[in-house]
């Protein structure tokens, strides 16, 4: 009798703890897996939900730069600047001279010489042809990407401006052009035109009535107008630099490429300059441009 008793408590306990700790089973693979020891009295950590926007990524972004026949890159992310390779077609023979610079707003990116529109490896600066302008003598100077908000006809838009301030919308496709309109009487293009999604477009500018160049804003209309508000002199202390060839954006600050293979820096509220440096492996720039997407910081 004693015998039967031990035999049924045995049972009855080996049944409780098979209820209190049922093996864990995968729901993939229907596999038993060890018991963990889960308990549901002790406090369970708590789902934290989607990862937070901490802002656009900035690490990645590069900016676009340009001699007459050679490529650059420039982080502002690290403040360096890196000689990508002359430019030249998949045969190997040298493209020519390149005017500008344009980006779009996946990072594809765009060149001008005297006469043809390019499209650009990054990676090697081998260009394609695109096609040839159908322009008599004028020449395209200030090449860029305008965002759907800042385009006279709601969508990104490649522009490309002379130098005596005529602007024309660029086929990206066949480099048909079609005029567009001028600048404001008395403004003239110095060097070049950056449009940034959320924030708005730069130029560069000079009249007559300013020693050096000018950074300003500037908004085309779709009847061909556009109107420029000026920002500043692109200014540093008693030093006015003029010939800014290349516009580029990041962060805060526009960035400019002179004539003397300087890098500066502007400051998109008042035009104030600063130079960031001399030794970038060039001794001009003719060109620049970023990703109409390039990151804002306010």
């Amino acid at each position: 009798m004693q015998q039967r008793l031990a035999l049924l408590w045995l049972a009855l306990f080996i049944t409780s703890c098979a209820v209190r700790n049922p093996p864990m089973i995968s729901a993939d693979t229907g596999v038993d897996l060890p018991d963990a020891g889960w308990d549901a009295n002790l406090p369970q950590p708590r789902d934290a939900g989607p990862p937070q926007d901490a802002g656009p990524r900035l690490d990645d972004v590069l900016i676009y730069a340009h001699s007459r026949d050679t490529l650059y890159t420039f982080s502002p992310y690290t403040n360096t600047v890196s000689e990508i390779g002359v430019f030249r077609h998949a045969d190997g023979t040298p493209a020519g001279f390149m005017l500008d610079l344009a980006v779009d707003a996946a990072g594809a990116v765009f060149t001008s010489g005297d006469e043809t529109l390019f499209a650009v490896d990054p990676l090697t600066a081998v260009v394609t042809v695109v096609g040839d302008f159908d322009l008599a003598t004028e020449r395209l100077f200030a090449l860029s990407f305008l965002t759907p908000s800042e385009s006279p006809d709601g969508t990104e838009m490649l522009v490309g401006a002379t130098n005596e301030g005529v602007v024309y919308a660029v086929d990206r496709v066949t480099a048909r052009t079609r005029r567009l309109g001028t600048y404001p009487e008395g403004w003239l293009s110095s060097g070049d035109i950056v449009s940034i999604d959320g924030l708005g477009t730069f130029a560069t500018l000079r009249r007559s009535d300013y020693p050096g160049d000018v950074l300003a804003r500037i908004l085309f209309a779709r009847d061909g107008s556009s109107t420029v508000t000026v920002v500043g002199p692109v200014r540093s202390g008693a030093e006015d630099f003029r010939q800014l060839f290349g516009l580029g954006y990041w962060g805060r600050d526009v960035f400019g490429f002179d004539n003397m293979g300087r890098l500066l820096r502007l400051d998109r509220a008042t035009g104030a300059t600063e130079v960031v440096t001399t030794a970038t492996g060039a001794t001009q720039f003719w060109g620049a441009g970023v990703t109409t997407q390039a990151p804002v910081l306010f």
